[in-house]
């Protein structure tokens, strides 16, 4: 009996402290991109080809910048923080539904790497709310004082 008690009681500890970490999972975006995001894009561009041969998905930095100038390009032009917004919107969209026709992903990028799957059901809609800002903040191109963005040549 004294088992059987100790046992609900450790289950009921590790259910309610897991809901803990959860609960703190949802506030910090870095943690919600390394758990949701991170398996299939680096935050990096790959340092060499082994790290290259790995890829499942464009780096953030990159799939981010074809969001960035897509959104800009088709609804522009707009100021700094419109653009901010519409990229937001455009990408929690797309997230939970992912088509081709709606993407801004070069051509290249769907030959490398196919089309990103759906992450309904994966990622919930307040994670989204936090994690979505934070990386277009993070990881989206900015403009110069031209109003160019500083685009790297280079090719993955």
């Amino acid at each position: 009996m004294k088992t059987n008690f100790k046992l609900i009681t450790a289950g009921l500890i590790i259910a309610f402290g897991t809901s803990s970490i959860q609960a703190k999972e949802l506030k910090s975006p870095e943690k919600i991109f390394a758990k949701k995001c991170a398996m299939c894009h680096m935050s990096s561009k790959p340092k060499n080809k082994l790290e290259k041969s790995m890829m499942v998905a464009p780096p953030i930095s990159v799939a981010t910048r074809s969001v960035t100038i897509g959104v800009d390009a088709i609804e522009g032009p707009m100021s700094d923080k419109e653009l901010r917004e519409e990229s937001i919107e455009f990408l929690k969209d797309y997230l939970l539904e992912p088509t081709r026709d709606k993407g801004y992903c070069e051509d290249m990028s769907y030959k490398k790497f196919g089309s990103m799957p759906s992450l309904k059901g994966f990622i919930k809609k307040e994670e989204l709310d936090i994690v979505v800002p934070w990386v277009i903040d993070k990881f989206a191109p900015k403009k110069d004082k031209n109003g160019k963005y500083k685009v790297s040549s280079k090719r993955i």
